[in-house]
């Protein structure tokens, strides 16, 4: 009966051993997923700004295509302007 005592003994010391060493294991992972949970979430904002600041830019560049045509137009008139001075003198 003590035999079987002590080896019940044994497991169940071996048992807690386990369990405390997997709540550390847990907590060390819990620690991590937290770590990455907040990675993420500045990525996410981070991308947020450059998808936005991406928009912005395709804006501009639009703009800037239509002053670059509209500047086209200009120095086709003033060209053909002064095509016609340069006819009368």
């Amino acid at each position: 009966m003590d035999s079987n005592l002590n080896i019940l003994e044994g497991k169940v010391l071996e048992a807690i051993q386990l369990i405390k060493q997997l709540r550390q294991e847990n907590q060390v992972l819990q620690d991590r997923c937290d770590e990455l949970v907040a990675s993420s979430a500045e990525f996410e904002a981070k991308n947020s700004r450059l998808i936005s600041e991406l928009e912005e830019l395709g804006r501009q560049a639009t703009d800037l295509e239509v002053y670059e045509e509209k500047r086209k137009e200009v120095e086709a008139k003033v060209g053909g302007l002064l095509e016609q001075l340069e006819a009368l003198g």
